[in-house]
Formats: C-alpha cells, structure tokens, sequence
C-alpha cells in the first residue's frame, strides 16, 4: 500500500499521453455554458464598481495560486483582466458533504478536519461550510489594494470563525517596471503548494503553507516568466506555519522564492520554482497550531521548498518537496512533505470538467517510529456547471494517523480511512 499511490500517477501521466487535446491547462479559459448572471449585473453597477468573476476564481482560489496572489494581481492589470480605477467587489461559497469510514475508532486522518471534529466511532457522515468569503480589489494607478473576510467551520483553536484573512496593498505597474512592493497580511511567498484536487488540500501546503498573522513586507520581480520575491516577516507566530523563536518583537524572519515559467512551443510548457523560509513552527516539542503557545522554542527551524510542472496540452504533471533542516524536536527528525498530482482538462457534453489524481504524504520520523508518515490519495472530478458554479466529487484514502500536536502520544501508523466527498464552489 505504501507506494501504491505514486504507481497510480505514473500510470495515469503514461496512458494521459497517449490522448492529446489542446486546451493549454494553465491557461485555462474554458467557459461553461447557460446564461451568465454576472454580465447583468454589471450593466445596471457604477462605471467604477462591479464583479469580475475572472479575477474572483483566482483570487479566493485555495487550491491554485497558492502563493502569489499579490503578482496574479499585478499579471491582471496588465493583461486588462482587471480593469484600472475600479473597485471590484467578490464572493464565494464552498460547501461539501462528507462520507468517511475509518478502521479505527474515533480515529480519521483526512487533512481537511481537525482530529475533534469526528465522531468516536469508525464512521461518519455529515455537511460543512468549507468557506463563505467576501473580498474587494481596489486599482488606482500605481496601486493595488484587496482586502477579504471569511467565515469557516474548519478554524485552528484560538482563532476566530469570521476573521480579515487578507489585506495588503501593491505598488507597482508591469507595464511600466518589473518591480513591486507589497504591505500586508498574507500567504508568505515561499513554495508553489498548488493541490490539483477540486476540494482537498495535500500534504505538502498542510505542513508548510505560510501565512501571516501581522502583515510583511514583500519585494518582487516579475518578468519574462520570472518571479522572484524576498519577505521580511515579523517576528511572532502566524496564523499557519510562521515562527520565531519565543515570538520576539521585530523583523528577524524572512522567506525568500523565485520560479521560472517557459513556454516550449503552443502545447508543451514548463515551470520550476525553489524557496526557503527562516522560520517555521517546526521548533519545538509543540507544533503549536494555536498562536503564541508552544514549548520549549529553541533555535530557528528553517525550510527549503522545490517545485516543477510540466505541462502538454491539457494535462499538468506536478511535483514538490518542501523539508525542514533541522530536526523537529517534537519528533527528533526532519519534517518534510512530497507531492505528486496530474490533471487533465476536459468536457462532459458542453460542460467543462476537470479530472484529477493526487499523491502526498508527509514524513516526520523514522522508518520504525509509530509517527514515521501519513499518506494520501485522492481521485478528483470537477465540473463547471454554469459561469458561477461549479460540482466537485472526491474519493480520497488516507494511510497512517498522525496529528501535529504531540505526535508520539497521538500517532497509529495502523489507521486506513475511506473518505467521500462531494461539493460545491460559487463565484462571483
């Protein structure tokens, strides 16, 4: 069973390119038919406030865009997707209904869940409110400014569930120079952590998504396929992955990444990408996902990230692998997550559907530790419906049991769970 995910991947990239049709996956533009609400909505707004679904998709979207979203932003402006002197106004619903089947009481490793959330028995079925957000843009020139609320069922202790999730503002025109600077509170730019699943998240941006909880300062470069970013980040526990050592005042924490986008010809392109961030919540006994509490902080626990995509017509191939480089405490080893997922862009009658299979797992042990790994699978199907919604149906199993706070008292490499999923994502 251990490797029996990876070897489904493989066979899905070799017979995947055996069928060619070009849709160009990463530049997706695939509209779904029946008639859209939002073109009429905007003719009866102001000039200078409105929708924009395009930009909406990509600017709540937690599965892809992952951590760039501030350049996504300024790639925007400059290709016209978002208009100049505009405040636009978003929204967006994700609701699923979960079926999970576990061979161990009370014991269910499905990474969209914290672990007091499921029943005490080895099976369970019941409906979540995944996301309700709300977001507005604001592009004056030279200047960008976004700001979004949200509400979820699935918060960390200690957290609120409505919050400000994101808010910062941009200086910066593409089209006049390659440079930016960003203020705010944001995914800190370190990794790529997209997740070709319609619903659920990997492994590799649950051990290591960043975000902060007090905002960072960004500078970065985008041109020619290139994008390089350089964060300072304050010196404090952030909402997911950021630390410093005993949450000291300052700015002694940073990140740095940079990818390469390269088209080959009209059907094959590629991208690479590399990142390191000083400080993680790697570093001590707790992975203290509630903010500032933890024990026993030491030195800096710092993480390195590598990525690549390869793209052929309609079907992307990803992988990335993100490791701490020292040793977490909690575990007396390194921590590191892999990811290795394939998609393929397609259509059901006039609907377009997006199939999907995707390998991860995250290691934290050695080979003989109870805590030594978790794995996941998950097979995926996403249809676009209409312009503003789109369905999405996940089969996903789940290999070892093992929770980031006090792993060697909680873990079971003996549990396998069976987990269903089907949802539903509005935009607009």
């Amino acid at each position: 069973m251990k490797y029996k995910f990876v070897k489904y991947v493989l066979c899905f990239c070799m017979v995947s390119i055996c069928s060619i049709q070009i849709v160009h996956a990463q530049t997706d533009t695939r509209e779904a038919p029946f008639y859209d609400v939002q073109k009429s909505i905007d003719d009866g707004m102001p000039p200078h406030i409105g929708f924009n679904r395009p930009a909406s998709e990509i600017m709540f979207d937690r599965q892809n865009h992952v951590t760039d979203k501030a350049v996504k932003q300024l790639q925007m402006r400059k290709d016209g997707t978002l208009e100049d002197n505009k405040f636009v106004i978003g929204g967006r619903f994700i609701g699923s209904y979960i079926y999970e089947r576990s061979n161990t009481d009370g014991k269910f490793p499905i990474l969209s869940r914290l672990p007091p959330t499921h029943t005490s028995g080895n099976s369970d079925s019941y409906g979540v409110v995944n996301e309700a957000s709300i977001n507005g843009t604001l592009t004056l020139p030279y200047v960008t400014g976004f700001a979004q609320g949200e509400y979820t069922e699935v918060e960390y202790p200690g957290q609120d569930q409505k919050q400000w999730r994101k808010y910062w503002v941009t200086l910066g025109d593409l089209d006049k120079f390659p440079m930016y600077l960003t203020y705010g509170k944001k995914s800190v730019a370190f990794g790529d952590f997209s997740s070709y699943a319609p619903i659920t998240h990997n492994h590799s941006s649950h051990y290591f998504w960043a975000q902060t909880r007090r905002p960072l300062v960004e500078l970065g470069y985008v041109d020619n396929g290139w994008v390089a970013n350089a964060s300072l980040i304050q010196s404090h526990r952030g909402l997911r992955v950021v630390n410093a050592p005993d949450n000291k005042d300052g700015w002694e924490n940073f990140a740095f990444n940079v990818s390469k986008e390269h088209e080959i010809d009209e059907i094959h392109s590629f991208k690479v990408g590399a990142g390191f961030i000083r400080g993680t919540i790697y570093d001590s006994t707790l992975a203290h996902h509630p903010p500032d509490f933890g024990l026993n902080d030491r030195e800096w626990s710092s993480a390195w990230n590598i990525n690549g995509r390869y793209s052929y017509g309609s079907f992307d191939f990803m992988g990335e692998l993100t490791r701490t480089v020292d040793e977490w405490p909690a575990t007396d080893s390194n921590v590191h997550a892999l990811t290795l997922q394939a998609r393929y862009l397609d259509y059901i009658w006039k609907f377009p559907t997006t199939y999907s299979l995707m390998y991860s797992e995250g290691v934290q042990g050695d080979s003989d530790d109870e805590w030594h790994v978790m794995r996941q699978g998950v097979a995926g199907l996403e249809v676009k419906v209409h312009p503003n919604m789109a369905l999405g149906f996940e089969y996903m199993i789940n290999d070892g049991f093992v929770p980031l706070i006090l792993p060697q008292i909680t873990a079971d490499n003996g549990v396998v769970s069976h987990t269903f999923i089907a949802g539903t994502k509005i935009t607009f």
